[in-house]
């Protein structure tokens, strides 16, 4: 498709936390689109001015960039003061779609022209997300994996893409406990399917009213998907995941447990509300599923000790308890255990009213 600069406006959002140098590789990934009418704004929420020094280098680029400094934070946690800084990009977005950028990932040059070229197509309204296969780099840009389609996908026809409803998607997010859409850097996704009625705002990180704690990425799909729309996967890489290493999660005990905690809480929330979940076979299969990834965890603080320095015993006697309910098969323990974590660690916008 030909396209001109009439054409939708694309917001490309970049929430940053430090780290100039791979802001910059970022910025040019953006900068470097082949579709265009783009625009695009960071939200800076770093401890200094390195940012914002890259940032003014490229005023002249002639394309549409702004810079916003994020901050004035009081207590918040990191976690949170991210979804604070995702949430300030999307209100500031003026596109009809939106690409979260984040700042340690790539976007390669026809990512948003190939993603908008299927959104402008005749399947365009049946289609909620689009997404692709994404390869990993290390900190120095090195491509240390090339893309395969992801292994939950692998029951698909291996065409160069594969066309999914969104109960379909979402159901096999749940049921496996995996992401195989990708981190929201791989997506393209409509502004206003960002939108939350019940906390009247643009956002990342809620599903049913479940604000999670670590996976802003599943919980914002399968918002996304419940409202009927699909996903068209494509083989071909459009992106890259940065692997840097101290920079991220991977050693931090707690995050882990978050995660934990994300999965079993996203399905139970599911079945309360029949939504993607539908019965008590399927609710059994998503925590068996959810047992895997709880052992993993569970290997992991075998396997780095550390990890269990400052953690939260509370919530790790509760992790426990789930993880025997599953395997006793107890899932009536397992669902009332999930029912806790929504009430104390979720979210206030969850109604109880479909608490069984």
């Amino acid at each position: 498709m030909n396209f001109q600069k009439s054409s939708p406006l694309v917001s490309i959002l970049i929430p940053t936390y430090n780290q100039p140098e791979f802001f910059r590789q970022a910025l040019e990934s953006a900068l470097n689109q082949d579709y265009p009418n783009i625009e695009i704004i960071v939200s800076d929420d770093s401890t200094d001015d390195r940012v914002k020094t890259v940032f003014d280098s490229y005023k002249d680029c002639g394309r549409a960039i702004k810079y916003i400094k994020h901050g004035g934070y009081t207590h918040e946690s990191a976690g949170e003061r991210a979804l604070l800084n995702m949430e300030n990009l999307l209100e500031h977005a003026q596109g009809e779609f939106i690409n979260i950028l984040y700042h340690d990932d790539l976007i390669y040059p026809d990512k948003i022209s190939t993603m908008m070229d299927i959104f402008m197509s005749k399947i365009g309204d049946k289609i909620a997300i689009i997404s692709s296969a994404r390869n990993v780099i290390d900190g120095f840009g090195n491509t240390i994996q090339i893309s395969d389609i992801p292994a939950e996908l692998n029951m698909y026809q291996r065409s160069d893409s594969i066309l999914m409803t969104g109960e379909e998607a979402g159901r096999l997010i749940l049921i496996v406990c995996g992401n195989f859409i990708g981190e929201l850097s791989t997506v393209l996704v409509r502004r206003k399917d960002f939108y939350r009625e019940y906390i009247k705002k643009f956002s990342t990180g809620y599903f049913l009213g479940v604000k999670d704690r670590s996976m802003w990425d599943v919980s914002t799909y399968l918002e996304i998907f419940k409202n009927g729309q699909g996903i068209l996967f494509f083989k071909k890489p459009f992106s890259a995941f940065r692997i840097s290493g101290g920079n991220q999660n991977t050693y931090n005990g707690n995050v882990r447990m978050d995660v934990i905690v994300d999965w079993l809480s996203f399905a139970t929330a599911a079945y309360i509300h029949d939504c993607y979940i539908h019965d008590r076979k399927d609710f059994g299969l998503a925590c068996e599923y959810w047992l895997y990834i709880a052992e993993g965890m569970i290997s992991f603080f075998k396997q780095f000790p550390d990890a269990n320095l400052n953690i939260n015993l509370e919530l790790l006697d509760q992790i426990m308890r789930a993880v025997e309910s599953v395997e006793q098969k107890n899932f009536d323990v397992t669902f009332n255990i999930g029912v806790e974590w929504i009430k104390k660690y979720s979210s206030r916008t969850f109604d109880a009213r479909y608490l069984r």
